[in-house]
């Protein structure tokens, strides 16, 4: 079993390189106008701030104690909601309808969440109507807000 200390070096080392692979990755951007910063500088400041911030967390993690072992309580509900939102997006290219897949994603992932407290009319119809209306401000903000059409 895994030490939380590790645990941390590791999102730390994953972080940093994620960091250093969006500066790599803008690095190529073109300033389009003389004297601009560019469209590379607030990514590449970012980056380095998470850089240095995971520096800052490794340094204090490795002066810090060993700390207690690592576990995920919930691990079989974060894999299956890991792969309905994968199921989501790979259904969503696949087929469009980006609202109707939304509306049934939400419902049945807050249905599911809320198993252990036991499913009646009144909680199906709360459900229901919570995602409907998250996916109808989904629709009233992409389309009439900022114009992109799912």
């Amino acid at each position: 079993m895994l030490s939380t200390r590790v645990v941390n070096l590791l999102v730390y080392a994953a972080l940093s390189a994620l960091s250093a692979l969006v500066i790599w990755s803008v690095s190529g951007l073109p300033v389009t106008l003389p004297g601009d910063v560019g469209t590379h500088f607030f990514p590449t400041i970012l980056a380095w701030g998470v850089i240095i911030l995971c520096a800052i967390g490794a340094i204090r993690s490795l002066l810090s104690g060993a700390g207690e072992a690592f576990r995920i309580d919930y691990l079989p509900r974060v894999l299956l909601t890991i792969g309905m939102i994968a199921g989501f997006f790979v259904s969503w290219s696949q087929f469009g309808a980006f609202y109707l897949q939304a509306f049934v994603f939400l419902f049945v992932l807050f249905t599911y969440y809320r198993l252990p407290v036991g499913l009646s009319a009144k909680l199906i119809g709360v459900n229901a109507a919570v995602a409907l209306g998250i996916t109808a401000f989904c629709y009233v903000a992409f389309n009439f807000l900022i114009y992109v059409d799912l």
